[in-house]
């Protein structure tokens, strides 16, 4: 990453807030209709809806590069990993709430850290580090591992944060000369695959009533939806590719290290949505943790405003071979 294509710490940071924004918004219309349509009918009509929105918009795009992909096959491989990342997350929405979710998806920053020094030797310094073992350690009071009862299902987001992190290391490490529009088109023509053969997948197998009530998210063929759901899926359409773009753009342009401390933001927004839309009020462990998080993410964006020393540039800051 040279300086000319670095992106100043401030604007990074405005940048992954707005975007977590946007996610919080899609993730909360999910769980809204995850009991009138399955996950396939939702992925194939967003993607089919991105893709328009997306080939209607471009011009807004430019100074994201244009269309410009250099690495079809990496971009194909980060897709797939995000499908996966989404579809794992999504899947245990009907089961938890959706700050229960989030929280086990975030552990996704320590995968990014991890996978980000070992992948692409990028360098992790203690104040990083204490950042985010503060911003884990929110997580977990949210969570609560050590209670009577851990819900099985939140093993999902946890797998869903693996892959979410290891697609955002291919992003850094193989697919920063691509633009983020394109990699965005890329990634909806999978999910459209994706849905596609899990839409066939249930039609072959089609499961008894019985089973299809316990995981209809999962199962349910395709439904003639009522309207509202149809404007809210196409609403997840507008935040998803403006979320995802702008998401891809910064973690092109910033070593991802710096960039995912700060995706804890969105934890500050679900429990809001849990108890406008569910009722759900936050608890005592909830707001605990909600604080620890939001110290991580304080401490992260006050030292990412720091002039930083110079260093030499390591061979994980450009795309190999």
């Amino acid at each position: 990453m040279t300086e000319q294509t670095a992106l100043p710490p401030r604007r990074a940071l405005l940048l992954t807030v707005m975007a977590m924004a946007f996610f919080a918004a899609q993730d909360t219309m999910v769980k809204v209709i995850s009991d009138s349509v399955s996950i396939w009918q939702l992925y194939l009509v967003r993607a089919v809806l991105v893709l328009g929105l997306v080939t209607a918009t471009m011009g807004l795009f430019r100074p994201m590069s244009g269309m410009r992909l250099v690495n079809p096959g990496w971009a194909a491989l980060r897709s797939f990993l995000m499908s996966g990342a989404f579809l794992c997350f999504y899947l245990a929405m009907p089961f938890v709430s959706l700050s229960q979710a989030a929280a086990a998806f975030f552990t996704g920053p320590l995968w990014i850290t991890l996978f980000g020094a070992l992948i692409n030797g990028e360098r992790v310094g203690p104040r990083r580090v204490v950042a985010l073992i503060l911003g884990f350690a929110g997580v977990l009071v949210i969570v609560e591992p050590w209670g009577d009862r851990l819900e099985p299902m939140l093993l999902l987001p946890v797998a869903a944060a693996i892959s979410y992190a290891l697609a955002i290391v291919i992003t850094r490490a193989r697919c920063v000369e691509d633009s983020a529009v394109a990699l965005s088109l890329v990634q909806n023509v999978i999910f459209a695959q994706v849905a596609l053969a899990g839409l066939l997948a249930v039609d072959i197998a089609r499961p008894d009533a019985a089973t299809v009530e316990g995981y209809r998210f999962l199962l349910m063929p395709w439904v003639r939806a009522e309207p509202l759901v149809w404007v809210m899926i196409a609403a997840t359409a507008v935040t998803h590719m403006v979320g995802a773009i702008t998401l891809t753009h910064v973690y092109q342009h910033a070593e991802a290290s710096r960039i995912a401390p700060l995706e804890y933001s969105y934890l500050m927004m679900v429990p809001v949505a849990d108890y406008l839309v569910w009722g759900t009020a936050p608890g005592t462990a909830t707001l605990t943790g909600m604080i620890l998080i939001a110290l991580a993410g304080g401490f992260v964006s006050w030292r990412e405003g720091q002039p930083v020393r110079p260093r030499p540039q390591t061979h994980g800051e450009e795309p190999v071979g």
